[in-house]
């Protein structure tokens, strides 16, 4: 049967149509990010009036829901512009962006770190700055460390001082003076200034071992031999990470496969042994979930301490301190098990520097799975927004 050369073409036609929409779509929205950026440019550059600001809120919001490369960077200078106008519209933008969107919460926090050249004394800035402490990185970080030298307010609290520590581990040796700078100025440790050069992040590793015995150390996770799933094997695919309604429904699957509904509640799903998960995409970035699952006792949550209970019997458990009646004490073992005991078979209790989340949970799981489970945690459809996170 003969073809019909003009019906080959339309079919084949019709079959290139999509693509090339497709094409010019990505064409057209990169020539228009282009273009914003270009006004960005041009806006940045001077004094912001109220109509300056207001077209730079405008573009923010636009570029936030884009999806392309240069994007981030325009982003940047935009937020940077606003924060360092001094207007008190332009830096609530920047602030309910640190407080709205997770993952631009580092950004945020190095726009205000640019704004302190010219404000080093407003508090609040300082606040969310010490609060981007466990998401910053790089240049962020080095922006963010430098600014905080700037106030003469001081985070003394363990975790915040031992973030530093961490932050400084990650940097190029020829940035590690952003961190040190800084942990001299909240310590006071050393007190000379002619001695400060001694004070390498591996002396101040070994100052607040002894200072802060009860914290976990400050190092950073070293990954198991034979481990599957690490941060260095998930980045890939966590920084191409793109949610959808479909994943987020696999992840309530998975949810339920990883056997975290054992001590997590989620909504209406799973147990309230250990901290509530609904609102977890309001307050932490997509990195720093995976990097809690992978490595759970690198950071401690304060209010689920782990401890091992001596008995008057000799026996001991080791478990996370749950709610229990004022004669009673309840631990809940790792395996999501609650068990009460009386307050006066109690002999000892000592708290542990590890958590009771299982070490290799995401071990049974494949890439897929972790990156649905991810997007059902970052999830904040339906959920109120909480309360910022308690400050230093």
């Amino acid at each position: 049967m003969p073809i019909h050369k003009p019906l080959v073409l339309i079919a084949l036609l019709a079959a290139l149509l999509p693509t090339c929409f497709a094409f010019a779509d990505a064409a057209s929205q990169e020539n228009d990010v282009a273009a914003l950026g270009a006004e960005v440019t041009a806006l940045s550059g001077q004094a912001l009036d109220d109509d300056a600001i207001h077209r730079l809120t405008a573009i923010d919001q636009t570029l936030a829901t884009e999806q392309v490369v240069n994007v981030a960077v325009d982003q940047q200078r935009v937020l940077t512009a606003l924060a360092k106008s001094q207007n008190a519209g332009a830096l609530e933008h920047v602030r309910s962006v640190f407080e709205n969107a997770p993952e631009r919460r580092g950004s945020a926090a190095r726009a205000l770190a640019a704004a302190t050249t010219i404000r080093p004394t407003d508090l609040q800035d300082w606040r969310y700055m010490v609060r981007s402490l466990p998401v910053v990185q790089g240049d962020e970080a080095v922006d963010v460390l430098s600014a905080l030298q700037r106030f003469r307010t001081r985070a003394n609290k363990g975790q915040w001082v031992r973030q530093v520590i961490l932050i400084g581990l990650q940097l190029p040796v020829n940035q590690q003076s952003a961190a040190t700078g800084l942990l001299r100025h909240w310590t006071g440790v050393p007190l000379k200034k002619s001695e400060a050069s001694e004070w390498t992040l591996e002396k101040y590793q070994q100052w607040f071992s002894q200072e802060y015995p009860d914290q976990p150390e400050a190092v950073l996770p070293v990954d198991l031999t034979g481990r599957k799933w690490t941060m260095v094997t998930l980045e890939p695919a966590l920084q191409t990470f793109r949610t959808s309604d479909t994943m987020v429904q696999q992840g309530e699957l998975v949810y339920q496969k990883a056997g975290c509904q054992k001590c997590h509640r989620r909504g209406k799903v799973g147990e309230a042994l250990g901290p509530d998960l609904t609102s977890l995409g309001w307050r932490r970035q997509r990195r720093e979930i995976l990097h809690a699952t992978l490595y759970p006792s690198h950071e401690l949550n304060e209010e689920y301490p782990t401890v091992t209970i001596v008995l008057k019997s000799g026996k001991s458990l080791t478990g996370m301190m749950s709610a229990s009646s004022a004669d009673a004490l309840a631990i809940v073992s790792s395996t999501g098990i609650r068990e009460e005991l009386s307050r006066t078979d109690v002999e000892t209790i000592v708290n542990q520097k590890i958590s009771n989340m299982p070490d290799g949970l995401l071990e049974p799981l494949s890439e897929d799975e972790i990156m649905s489970l991810i997007a059902l945690l970052a999830s904040t459809d339906g959920v109120p927004l909480p309360h910022s996170d308690a400050g230093p």
